[in-house]
């Protein structure tokens, strides 16, 4: 039986169609059956992040596996934050047009810039949540490893992101040098 595809945005555009009809049983083989019809998608889909939807369900990671013969939807996720600058924005403009007393006038201006500067913050620079909603502990090594800068009690980054250099005599806290263990079963002879 056949299963239908339908792709969207960018995905769509690089492909050319919108809706394909495939013999596969699960969310992997849909990425196959894109990726040995249509030449560098594979390292097109790598650079960008997808929500994958089974009928109205989205699925995780794990679940790419799972035996389906629903429509199998696959969405490019949107990044950036665009709300909180139009918010910013709009409070900005309410605040010059309405409100005379100053005093209010500092504190609502105060709330549109930070909304602007987070909004803008967000459209150059989006950041991809990648700590479990279901994790309490904030001294979990997962949940420390989301950390891409130095900031707050843990000063710690995740490895391969570059690191300011400093020169002369600065004062650090918290972990200054970063190890880490592999351990290896070895056989050794007497």
């Amino acid at each position: 039986m056949l299963t239908k595809i339908k792709i969207y945005g960018v995905l769509r555009k690089y492909v050319g169609q919108s809706e394909f009809e495939a013999d596969i049983n699960n969310p992997n083989e849909a990425f196959s059956f894109l990726y040995s019809n249509f030449e560098g998608l594979e390292k097109h889909m790598s650079e960008q992040i997808y929500c994958v939807k089974v009928g109205d369900k989205v699925i995780s990671q794990k679940e790419m596996l799972m035996k389906t013969t629903k429509e199998i939807k696959i969405i490019p996720v949107v990044h950036g934050n665009f709300i909180n600058f139009v918010i910013g924005m709009g409070i900005k403009w309410i605040v010059k047009k309405y409100i005379t007393n100053k005093i209010i006038q500092y504190v609502v201006t105060y709330i549109a810039l930070d909304l602007i500067q987070k909004g803008v913050n967000d459209l150059l620079s989006p950041q991809e949540d990648t700590r479990q909603p279901n994790m309490q502990d904030s001294l979990d090594p997962a949940a420390l490893a989301s950390n891409y800068s130095f900031t707050g009690l843990s000063n710690i980054s995740s490895s391969g992101v570059p690191v300011n250099i400093a020169y002369g005599e600065i004062l650090v806290g918290s972990i200054v040098v970063s190890n880490g263990v592999d351990t290896v079963q070895v056989e050794g002879s007497n």
